[in-house]
């Protein structure tokens, strides 16, 4: 499925950030924690038809998708700072990581970009209780 064709002449590509995240826990909300991995795998294999070719893309990339303000802190090992993110920012502690979404757009352009296989886990999340995300290679 082509999902970068977008014919929304007066209301323009983007949506609320809370619709977005009905559209993003419905399916956990349905089917439980167990979706997660679904969703970042899910993610993680659409970057596989969108063109990234360097880091500062990639933060380009989520900064006009606003998908969050992305900071690339090491890339050895990989470890992301992301502020402002879509999925959990202001949301309250709920004990779990949120941004498998976020997670996996990350280790999908990473891993071509620094020519390896990369997977993260996120260790920060405003879901845990803090004010940014973090993802670290694991």
């Amino acid at each position: 499925m082509e999902f970068g064709r977008i014919e929304r002449p007066t209301i323009g590509r983007f949506v609320d950030v809370e619709f977005f995240r009905i559209i993003r826990f419905l399916p956990v909300e349905m089917l439980g924690e167990r979706v997660d991995g679904l969703i970042y795998n899910g993610a993680k294999d659409a970057t596989t038809k969108m063109k990234i070719d360097s880091l500062d893309e990639i933060v380009a990339f989520f900064r006009e998708k606003r998908i969050g303000k992305v900071t690339i802190l090491s890339t050895d090992p990989v470890e992301v700072r992301v502020d402002e993110c879509a999925t959990c920012s202001g949301l309250p502690g709920v004990g779990r990581p949120l941004c498998h979404f976020e997670g996996g757009l990350l280790a999908g352009f990473l891993g071509p970009v620094l020519e390896d296989n990369i997977d993260l886990r996120e260790v920060k999340c405003w879901g845990l209780g803090d004010k940014t995300c973090l993802f670290e290679e694991i």
